[in-house]
C-alpha cells in the first residue's frame, strides 16, 4: 500500500530530472541552431551581455539581437558543455560551452539564478576560445 502512494513522488521526480536537464539541453541547442526565440526564454528581463570586451548590462531583447548578430556572423557547427558547477547552496549555476563556429572556436559563460531555466539566466559572456 505504501508503494501506491509513494510510487507517483518517484515518477514525478525522474520526469522532473529529464525535463531539467532537457532545458539546458533546449539552451544550448537554441545557441547552437541561432533559435533566439529559444534562448530568449531562458532569459531574465534585464541581463549583463558580454561579447570580448564590450560588457553591458542590456533588456533580453537588445541582448538576443547583439548574440543574434555575433550568430550569424559566425555560423555554429557543435557546442559542447566543457564545465558547470552550482553555487554551495545551489543559489546558482552555471556552464561552460566551447561553441565552433564557421570563423573558430569561442567560449560561451551562462550563469543563472537557481537552475537553469524559463527565466533565471542573468549573465551571458562569449569569449575567443
Amino acid at each position: 500500500m505504501k508503494f501506491i502512494k509513494i510510487f507517483p513522488v518517484i515518477v514525478a521526480l525522474l520526469c522532473g530530472t529529464s525535463l531539467f536537464g532537457q532545458s539546458q539541453a533546449e539552451l544550448l541547442n537554441g545557441i547552437k541552431t541561432s533559435n533566439m526565440a529559444v534562448v530568449e526564454t531562458f532569459l531574465k528581463e534585464k541581463i549583463d551581455f558580454c561579447i570580448f570586451e564590450d560588457q553591458q548590462f542590456l533588456p533580453k531583447s537588445v541582448a538576443m539581437k547583439k548574440m543574434k548578430e555575433f550568430l550569424d556572423k559566425n555560423k555554429p557547427v557543435s557546442i559542447e558543455v566543457m564545465h558547470n558547477g552550482n553555487s554551495k547552496d545551489k543559489s546558482s549555476q552555471y556552464k561552460v560551452a566551447k561553441l565552433v563556429t564557421s570563423q573558430g572556436s569561442f567560449r560561451i559563460f551562462i550563469y543563472a539564478e537557481g537552475e537553469i531555466r524559463s527565466g533565471s539566466v542573468k549573465e551571458i559572456r562569449i569569449d575567443k576560445f
